[in-house]
């Protein structure tokens, strides 16, 4: 195969050909994160266990594009493992940002990822989002019909899968200037939330010690975020602290080192807990 090859009516270097699948590193490198440790890792696992997740391709001009798994199909390249697992994406593709678009979107429907990694995939692509909605406003300014308005906010927030107002709240912050505010929110140690309310205080002018806001932010964080838990000796007298409102919910389980864990999904819930046994 050359080592040039068309798609969308445009030519790209081909970096990798292997068991049929074919990599570009305008994919390849568009959400890949280079971390050596994290590789090693996963190379030892599917040395000894083999390849738990398939590689996803698209068929473009018969071939077969490699849209999620680079990495996964790079350790296979290195520890020659003839037989890749592969599943097609069956998606009506019209150019190189529509693929990747997807690729936000599959990367933000991963459990693993945290509210802010799911933002920083998503605000990838506000610029695509912005040009559609500017095209839809030259189209209503020609009195052509529109479907809906693009409202960029929401639609980074569906595929985020978060609300309109932390998207917005989000982007206020990393648009403050504020680098101590937006350093610390990016590396999780603020919530959204928190930063925002930091950089409103500071827009107004008001003087802040960051540590210690950021100290009294945690322990009101810890203080909401710890359920109340009361263990009762039987169903009945469960039943009567729900009947009495004293507790919202009850946890009924065998194991009792998940109850913590359940809860804290919930945690300003009041929860009546019954352990019982066989």
């Amino acid at each position: 195969m050359s080592n040039t090859i068309q798609l969308f009516g445009q030519n790209y270097n081909v970096n990798n050909t292997y068991a049929g699948l074919t990599t570009i590193l305008e994919l390849q490198n568009y959400l890949t994160i280079s971390d050596p440790e994290g590789y090693s890792l996963l190379k030892s696992d599917i040395a000894k266990n083999g390849i738990h997740d398939p590689v996803l391709f698209t068929t473009v001009n018969n071939i077969k594009l490699v849209i999620d798994g680079h990495v996964r199909l790079q350790t296979c390249i290195e520890l020659e493992i003839p037989n890749v697992p592969a599943k097609e994406i069956k998606e009506n593709f019209q150019t190189l940002s529509d693929v990747q678009f997807w690729m936000i979107k599959n990367q933000c429907q991963r459990r693993n990822l945290t509210q802010i990694q799911k933002l920083q995939l998503a605000f990838l692509h506000e610029e695509t989002i912005q040009q559609i909605a500017k095209v839809n406003l030259i189209d209503a300014g020609k009195g052509n019909n529109i479907e809906k308005p693009v409202d960029t906010l929401l639609e980074i927030a569906k595929i985020a899968n978060v609300g309109r107002t932390t998207v917005s709240r989000y982007k206020k912050v990393l648009n403050s200037g504020l680098e101590d505010i937006i350093k610390r929110m990016l590396l999780e140690e603020l919530s959204i939330t928190s930063a925002y309310n930091l950089v409103q205080k500071k827009t107004k002018d008001v003087q802040i010690n960051l540590d210690q806001e950021i100290a009294t932010l945690q322990t009101e964080t810890l203080q909401s975020e710890t359920p109340v838990l009361k263990f009762v000796r039987d169903y009945n007298e469960a039943k009567n602290l729900l009947n009495t409102n004293e507790f919202e919910c009850l946890i009924m389980t065998k194991d009792e080192g998940k109850v913590k864990d359940f809860a804290s999904q919930q945690p300003n819930v009041k929860y009546a807990v019954f352990i019982f046994e066989d």
